[in-house]
């Protein structure tokens, strides 16, 4: 992976480049501040300085996010998270220039053989997807160390989301933080109501509105909350945890599982969610990116 991202304390403070960097120049693309397009760079070809603009959190206007899950090299969907039950839909790089092209301001990339094995698996079909594409991307799944973390922004991916590693230790979400600023997602899936972790595998007791609060004072940008318990079933979403989420964190919320029509986009905005990570749904043609943005921009849907 050869994008990347200045990312230096102070410089950039939350700006996303979804260009290729060499070397530290631009060699093509655009800065995006909290997903506003600066309009390209400098005469000297380095990103603008953004000295002084301040941190800036992902997602200042609500957003439909495509999920591009990964197992065994190919874009799957599972229902409810089980393994066995998944439906593939190609190649990564195939479906991710898809969505961009589709008018997606970030994908939501997943190595879903990662997240059960408790280790990155699907490392190629990651790097092809953050060479192909010139949007931010945010990566999960297998992560479990401040120094895998740490390689993999470095190697272009905009932003990492952190949920087994970050509920058994909360301290690496500022370990990773205090050198790569706006970057950590913190992902509280739940099943049951009940924060669960390795893969949805195990239950920890906590509950998602109570876990959440401790981590925007260790440097997390967003929240990625996903309810397990309509994930990939394609019936609708439940919003009153959602609600429950964005009432009790200072920080951007990320919905993510049920989406199955654009009311439920809809639903999701107004429980008070920044963004909403749609996967099955885009990939079953139930709606398109363009009927979500009519919905959110015009009220059309």
């Amino acid at each position: 992976m050869s994008r990347r991202v200045d990312r230096t304390p102070g410089r950039i403070g939350g700006a996303l480049a979804t260009g290729r960097v060499d070397s530290g120049r631009v060699v093509s693309g655009r800065v995006v501040f909290g997903g506003v397009d600066s309009g390209g760079v400098d005469s000297g070809g380095f990103l603008r300085d953004a000295v002084g603009l301040g941190s800036m959190q992902p997602f200042p206007e609500f957003e439909v996010v495509p999920a591009v899950d990964v197992q065994d090299g190919e874009v799957v969907q599972l229902v409810q998270g089980e393994r066995g039950t998944e439906k593939t839909y190609g190649d990564p790089v195939d479906a991710a220039e898809r969505w961009v092209a589709a008018g997606a301001d970030t994908l939501h990339l997943v190595d879903l053989d990662g997240a059960f094995e408790g280790e990155r698996v699907n490392a190629d079909a990651v790097e092809r997807v953050v060479d192909a594409v010139d949007v931010p991307v945010q990566l999960g799944g297998g992560i479990r160390t401040a120094a895998d973390a740490r390689d993999l922004l470095d190697r272009g991916v905009d932003r990492v989301i952190l949920g087994t590693a970050a509920v058994q230790e909360p301290s690496i979400v500022e370990a990773i933080s205090d050198t790569h600023p706006d970057s950590v997602v913190v992902s509280l899936d739940a099943k049951d109501g009940e924060v669960v972790v390795e893969g949805w595998t195990e239950s920890t007791g906590l509950d998602p509105a109570a876990a959440a609060t401790r981590y925007a004072d260790l440097g997390a940008c967003a929240i990625l909350f996903t309810d397990v318990d309509v994930e990939g079933r394609l019936e609708g979403v439940a919003t009153e945890p959602v609600r429950e989420l964005a009432a009790a964190v200072d920080l951007p919320v990320i919905a993510s599982g049920g989406v199955a029509t654009v009311d439920d986009v809809l639903a999701l905005r107004d429980a008070g969610a920044a963004a909403t990570v749609v996967g099955s749904a885009l990939y079953e043609g139930r709606f398109s990116l363009a009927d979500a943005h009519d919905a959110l921009t015009n009220g059309l849907h």
